[in-house]
Formats: C-alpha cells, structure tokens, sequence
C-alpha cells in the first residue's frame, strides 16, 4: 500500500512516503522554502516526494496525518472558552486558519480525494520511536510542548502493539516550560531551545533553581504547572506576564542585549529543573513497564544531556533520528518494526553537479576524483585544519547533519571552534559542535554505553585533545559512525584515524546563520563563495575558489 504522511501548522512540518511499512522519501518543508521550522503544509516535499518517486496523486491510496484535528479542536475552544474576551482575536483567527487549513481541502487542491487516516500526536511520536528502534519490548516516553491536549506519555510496546499508560494534558507542559524560559532570555521559541542547552554549562543552576521550581508542583505519577505565571492559553505573541518576572527578580533579555552571567545562570536552572523532571518520568516509565528499554519521543528527546541521564533507570535507550513534528510524519505511516535510514532526502548525480559547477568557471577550479583519492585528500585537507564543506548522496531528514550535508573540520584545533562559529557560522560563541567518531572506537574517547548514530546524546569525553569538539564541561554530542549506516562518511573518518591516530571529525550542518540545511548543489556552491570555508566536496569533486592561496 502507497501511504503518505503528513505533519504540518505547528513547526517542522514534514512529509514522507512509504510502500507497505518501507520508507521511501521524507523530507522537512524547510529544506524547499529556506524557512526555518516551517509549519506550513508542506506543498513542495510532496510535490518532490510524488516527482522524484515517479508516483501519481492517484498511486496514494492513504494519506495519514500526524495528529487529530478533531482532538485539537476541542483543546482550543476549551481553552478560548475559559478567558473569551481575552482570546476574542485569537478566535478569529483561529477559526479562520482551520477552514484554510482543512486537511481535505489542501489534498484535494492536489487531486487526492482518497481516504484520510488521523493519529493521535503522541501515538505518531511513539510510533516513530518504538517502530525504528531494535526492541520488541520497550517503554515509551513522549513529552513535547503540545499536541491536541497531551504533552507527555508513557506507554508499554510489545511485540506491534502500543499501550497508552499515563498521559499529561496541556496546560501542564515541560515542553511549554522550555520554550517559555527561551523566550525570556530572548531567544525565539521552537527554535532557540538548543541554544539554551548549550548555554547552561555556562551558569550556577542554584541562583534560579528554588525560585523557578515554584512554578511546579508534582503528584505521584504528573506535574502540574501553576498558569498565573504563563500566558499560554490566551496569547501567542509572548509567553509570561509579569509575575514570573516578579517571580524570578530578573528582567526579561531582548534579542539585541548581551548575555550576562545571571542569563547564564537562568538557563542553568531550567536545564537542572527538567532534568529533575524528566529522569521522574523516566522512572516512572521503568516503574509501570518493567522494560530494560526505553524508547523516547517529542521535540524535548533533542535535550541531549537529559536523555543520557535516563541509563540511570534503563539498560538501552533508543532516540530516533527526527524526535519531533518531523518524525512524526514517518510515525504515522508506520504499522510495525522496520529499518528506517535517515538519507531520505534529494540526491543528485556527478552529470547535474557538472553542468552546476560550469556556471561558476570564472570563479572555482574544481577536479573530479575517484572514491579513494576524494576520501583521501579531504582527509589531508582536515589534517592541516582546513575547513570543508562535504555534500554526499541523500539529505539528511532531521535537524542533525549526520555526515552528508555536513561542514567538517578537525577537533584537535583549540581555535576551531572560535573560527567556526564566528567566521563560518556567524553565531553565537558558546554553541557547541559535534565529534564523529567511528562506532568501533568511541569508547577509547567518550563515555558512552551504547552506540549513537543520531547525535541525541551528550556524554563526557575521556581525552583532552579534542578541545574544538568539547564543551565547556568536557561534554559531546557525539555521534557514531559505522559503515553500514553511512559508508563513504565511514571511511573519511577512518582514513583521518589513519592519518592523525584519531578516527574522529567535527561535524556541525552545512548551513550559515539563519538558514536551513543545505539541500542542492547550487545552493552549496553559492553558501560555499559567500563563506570563509576552505573546500567544498560534492560527491566526488573536489572544488576551491579561484584567486585565493591556500
């Protein structure tokens, strides 16, 4: 059966195409329109989907939709019910989106009048996570910021089926939480959440910790969030009022302002508060299920400090390579156990790079080599801190680069890191980069219990001589390589290990400030001469900017 899945008008919307229980194609909206999280149905990957698959709207004989509009519908209007004159406006608009935003009326805009199969958000979120893990026996946690009216669970998965055990409803949402906290540090929210990850190393948790727990209060098996210091039932233009500032006794950041230690400090307490929160779920989950495994789901599985903490109660834990909305496209489609790769995205062979690069004669050389010698020379380039641009087969669904539209360069530099996110990147200098590390080897350099393809984990490294590719508190994000998963990526690194006795690269995403995942040549090679990095690799050409000593 041709089935095709579909997230979309929250943030990241998605799509993807399966035949039976097999993945085809999927792709992020984002990747097509350069707009970050794009919520908007997602018109161009389906478009991509049905032209790069050779298959007709009329081929299509389900559509599965990530979520229940039905659900969601009522969540709102209880919610616009409780505070009507506050929510006036909102209703409005409200009710104006969803006529425009009519599952139905969007497909059959594309010719498809077929049968629609809705989900329920956090089931789509367990589907993806369980059905792509290895297990057969698994807990599952899901926690986000908002579905139709859940924003967490815990289920028990055996063998293809998937029990609901506990769930949590909106208003009560560690996800909300997160995000709000972003906000107030003056980062935008559904975006800015890693940012925050990556700034709490930073901080003394214990400055905010007691005055931001306030907010919380727990029950044996839930946590309830006190809404007199939030504003999300009745505002989507900000996310707190004045007591949690009252609360916190810290003026909200604006976006312009320079962080200071105190922000430093906030961001340290809320990584602490849902850490506590989180490994409370975990356990619970271990608690209900008596599982060894546990897989986790939603936007929040991408806190990858948190998630390592959960081998406190489990042996194994599975996070998938698209935790969030995104994923959830997949999920839905999914009906049992299968390998899922995450290269689901356009390719592009040697004849269309050619006739790409021949437009930009005047300003690059390039030479197109084999197999071995591209591996081999842009591990030399590496070795002598060089900085490339590495653009391979498929995209990459996700938000992680994981080795195919990567920028690489070597970890062993101290100044690394500076030059990449101040020159390259043009961002904020606390962020962190990822280490890629083969999968046999990673012991030798991290800490870690288990194998991490996905880059969703953050563990301590064991070594002092990967300074650009570890945290201020000797933590990585680190993500495994084996050749299975991605072969030519695999024997890059391995040919650096060769070279430098270190099988291990600094992986950050091909992109520059503001923008989305690199997905087409001609969009690499134009990224590549609005920047300072050194080499961009396409496939097997190796290409430098003429009138510039290397």
């Amino acid at each position: 059966m041709i089935k095709l899945g579909i997230s979309a008008f929250y943030h990241d919307s998605a799509a993807c195409l399966t035949n039976g229980n097999i993945v085809i194609a999927a792709a992020e909206e984002e990747r097509f329109t350069g707009i970050k999280h794009d919520s908007s149905f997602p018109i161009n990957t389906i478009k991509w989907l049905l032209r790069s698959t050779s298959t007709k709207i009329s081929d299509i004989q389900e559509v599965h939709w990530y979520e229940n509009p039905d659900t969601k519908d009522d969540r709102v209007k209880t919610i616009f019910n409780k505070r009507p004159i506050k929510t006036f406006f909102l209703r409005q608009r409200y009710n104006k989106d969803k006529k425009n935003n009519s599952p139905e009326a969007l497909l059959k805009k594309l010719g498809y009048t077929g049968k629609i199969v809705y989900h329920d958000h956090h089931y789509s979120h367990s589907a993806f996570s369980y059905f792509t893990s290895p297990y057969r026996d698994a807990a599952i946690l899901t926690v986000d910021g908002v579905g139709e009216w859940e924003t967490t669970t815990i289920s028990r998965a055996r063998g293809n089926k998937i029990e609901k055990l506990i769930s949590i409803d909106f208003p009560n949402s560690l996800g909300m939480l997160y995000s709000t906290i972003t906000s107030y540090l003056g980062f935008r929210p559904n975006e800015g959440e890693y940012k925050i990850m990556g700034l709490a190393p930073y901080g003394d948790p214990s400055k905010y910790f007691n005055k931001l727990e306030k907010v919380l209060d727990n029950t044996s098996n839930k946590f309830y969030l006190h809404q007199k210091y939030f504003t999300w039932e009745y505002s989507d233009k900000i996310m707190f009022n004045k007591k949690l500032c009252q609360l916190l006794e810290l003026p909200p950041r604006l976006p312009e302002e320079p962080l200071t230690q105190e922000h430093k400090n906030l961001a340290a307490a809320l990584q602490k508060l849902y850490e506590r929160e989180f490994l409370k779920l975990v356990k619970k989950a271990k608690d209900l299920t008596g599982s060894q495994n546990l897989c986790l789901g939603g936007g929040c599985a991408y806190n990858g400090v948190a998630n390592s903490l959960a081998y406190t109660f489990f042996n194994s834990i599975h996070i998938s390579f698209a935790p969030s909305d995104a994923g959830s496209s997949i999920g839905a489609c999914l009906e049992g156990h299968t390998k899922v790769s995450p290269y689901l995205g356009p390719y592009y062979v040697n004849d269309h790079v050619r006739k790409i690069l021949k437009q930009y004669d005047s300003k690059l050389m390039y030479s197109n080599l084999d197999d071995k010698k591209i591996i081999q020379k842009t591990a030399e380039l590496l070795q002598d801190q060089k900085i490339i641009a590495w653009f391979q087969g498929k995209m990459e669904f996700g938000a992680r680069a994981l080795g195919n539209r990567s920028i690489l360069a070597s970890p062993t530099d101290p100044k690394m890191r500076e030059k990449l996110n101040y020159v390259i990147k043009k961002r904020e200098g606390f962020r962190p980069f990822a280490p890629s590390v083969i999968e046999d080897q990673a012991s030798k350099f991290f800490d870690i219990k288990e194998s991490v393809p996905y880059m969703n984990q953050v563990v301590k490294a064991k070594v002092d001589f990967l300074p650009a590719a570890t945290h201020i508190d000797r933590t990585c994000r680190v993500q495994t390589v084996n050749k299975e998963q991605n072969l030519k990526y695999y024997k890059l690194i391995k040919e650096v290990g060769r070279i430098t006795g270190i099988p291990v690269v600094l992986n950050t995403s091909f992109n520059l400030k503001d923008q989305t995942i690199t997905i087409s040549p001609k969009q690499a090679i134009d990224r590549y001469l609005s920047s300072d990095i050194d080499f961009l690799v396409i496939n097997n050409f190796l290409i430098k900017k003429k009138h510039v000593k290397r």
